[in-house]
């Protein structure tokens, strides 16, 4: 399969840009060029001037950004379908985050002047685009709420349904296999949460038959409750 061909169905399947036309996801296909990155390869930093969006074909990428005392907090990890970088297509701000490689990683880069081109010959775009990033901030000011007003046990399985959102690989049954190995600091960074206490959780919820280890990954045995709790 063609690059541009990739490129069209992960942007069909991504939330950013779901929805548009066979015209318009051609065009933006047509112009967007491969990028790839090794394992803990930065792609940019917090406040770096933006210079377009990309969209994960393979791999997958953390967002972190790093607090006054110098510490990293994870603030979501990405993967394929996903598209980073967007907001600087609207209001062209600085980065608002880090974005460095889980894995190897391969993206599709569409660079703001290209962007701009397309917009201009298809502007029913910038309505899409701009119902999808206020979608995609309600759902952000949901998860600032659940953060918020949940206990551990709620976020935490908040943000391992996400994660399984994104990294999952069905089993048997319900059960979903996170197919990236995030380390306990990674989740209690996620949740706010101390290691110590994400751990006991885990472990919790692992001799319940919750959760599983497979091979060092997790496995949702019950996302039914899992979601209960959300």
């Amino acid at each position: 399969m063609s690059f541009e061909m990739i490129v069209k169905q992960s942007l069909s399947s991504s939330a950013l840009f779901e929805g548009l036309d066979e015209a318009t996801l051609e065009k933006l296909a047509g112009v967007m060029r491969p990028v790839s990155l090794k394992r803990n390869e930065t792609l940019f930093l917090q406040d770096d001037d933006p210079d377009g969006c990309y969209c994960v074909l393979e791999g997958a990428l953390k967002v972190s950004i790093i607090n006054e005392d110098g510490d990293e907090t994870i603030l979501a990890a990405l993967g394929r379908s996903d598209i980073l970088g967007e907001m600087g297509l609207i209001d062209e701000s600085p980065r608002s985050a880090n974005i460095t490689s889980l894995k190897a990683t391969k993206l599709a880069f569409l660079s703001g002047s290209a962007f701009i081109d397309i917009a201009g010959q298809y502007p029913l775009i910038y309505r899409h685009l701009l119902r999808i990033v206020t979608k995609r901030l309600r759902i952000t000011n949901d998860c600032f709420q659940i953060r918020q007003s949940m206990g551990l046990d709620g976020r935490l399985a908040h943000t391992l349904l996400r994660l399984a959102d994104g990294f999952g690989n069905p089993l048997d049954g319900d059960r979903v296999m996170i197919f990236h190995k995030f380390t306990q600091s990674d989740l209690g960074d996620m949740v706010g949460a101390a290691r110590e206490n994400v751990s006991r959780q885990l472990n919790q919820w692992c001799h319940d038959g919750v959760l599983s280890k497979i091979s060092g990954y997790y496995c949702i045995e019950k996302p039914q409750f899992l979601h209960d709790l959300t």
